[in-house]
């Protein structure tokens, strides 16, 4: 055979060989595709406002999958639909008030989250926090400090409950944190709202929440510092919320109490008996990434844990990563809220705000 021959053969050989790679791999490719779509959707509980529609069906896309995403618009709401899932949620997105409880109702799955590509863009101040040591159920995804926030002499000396029963204070409407103000102000609200059926603890919460001089409803909307302060000496606030009305020339103030301030983080967890671990994953990488966190950060008006945006004039000072190291880290609570106080109170609440 001559070596023309032989050299025509290996050339016509290699085509076929790579043509006939290139159509498994395509196959294979496509059947990967096919099965990521086969196993169901990737199940998503969220906040309302948290994700966007076009964020997740942009994932999905590209991923060749679909995305079922459910909201909840109170606690409540949250733990119901996590009980009648029964952990069998992928993504889902909570607050670190509550992160005890779903570990501890086995909702909630262990996972090596700092291994995350995006995982190195978050602050270590946000890493290994008392509600989640090691880290290992739950990534942060954005944070709220606590105080008190209006014009005058700040008694930073003063206790929450010195405080609260002022007469002199609005709240911030959220009930997780209207929940753990009560057991603040000694009224042990979660061990009754678990084991007492009287009358006098439902009288009790009603009597608390109006005491207070208003209860400023949560909103992402810009808050107007007159509007908040024209009742009150002074409004218990999320930093972040008033973060752009504070400063050297401002007549304003947020100060925390002698007890300490409360810290929230909204996470990103994953089911316990979630069948697609790694997709779920995948997808809590992508939103961690430095442009989700900065379009949630507009979303939420919530404070950022990523140093990667550190540099951006778009956020306050006082929203970054690096802002809770202005206050003194014993001025730090990170409080747990039991579940199961939660549908009462959610009912008391309710009816105490419609009257």
């Amino acid at each position: 055979m001559s070596l023309n021959r032989i050299s025509k053969i290996l050339i016509w050989s290699s085509v076929v060989f790579f043509a006939a790679g290139g159509v498994w791999g395509f196959w294979t490719h496509k059947k990967h595709l096919f099965s990521r779509g086969e196993a169901g959707p990737l199940r998503v509980l969220c906040a309302e406002n948290w994700l966007s529609d076009e964020v997740l069906q942009a994932f999905a896309k590209k991923r060749g999958i679909s995305i079922q995403q459910w909201t909840y618009s109170n606690p409540n709401e949250f733990i119901r639909q996590m009980a009648n899932a029964d952990g069998n949620i992928d993504v889902i997105c909570t607050s670190s008030l509550l992160l005890k409880g779903l570990v501890q109702s086995r909702w909630i799955k262990k996972l090596p989250y700092t291994s995350l590509e995006n995982a190195k863009n978050i602050a270590v101040d946000f890493m290994h926090l008392p509600y989640d040591p090691e880290s290992e159920y739950s990534v942060p995804i954005y944070w709220n400090l606590y105080g008190f926030f209006g014009k005058g002499n700040a008694k930073a000396q003063s206790s929450w409950k010195q405080v609260l029963q002022s007469h002199k204070v609005a709240l911030f409407g959220d009930e997780l944190n209207v929940l753990h103000l009560l057991s603040r102000n000694g009224i042990k609200i979660e061990e009754r709202l678990q084991d007492s059926e009287t009358k006098s603890l439902e009288n009790e919460i009603r009597k608390f929440i109006r005491s207070l001089v208003q209860i400023e409803k949560p909103s992402t909307t810009a808050i107007s510092a007159e509007a908040i302060t024209a009742k009150a000496e002074w409004i218990q606030l999320p930093l972040s919320q008033v973060s752009r009305l504070l400063g050297e020339p401002s007549p304003y103030q947020f100060w925390l109490p002698s007890d300490g301030g409360m810290v929230e983080v909204g996470l990103f967890a994953v089911g316990e008996h979630s069948e697609r671990v790694p997709l779920a994953l995948e997808l809590i990488n992508h939103l961690i990434s430095t442009d989700q966190a900065l379009e949630m950060h507009k979303r939420l008006g919530a404070g950022v844990v990523h140093t990667s945006l550190n540099h951006l004039n778009s956020i306050a000072p006082l929203q970054k990563a690096e802002a809770l190291r202005r206050f003194p880290l014993t001025k730090y609570e990170f409080p747990e809220v039991s579940m199961d106080a939660i549908p009462r109170f959610q009912k008391f609440f309710n009816e105490t705000k419609s009257q």
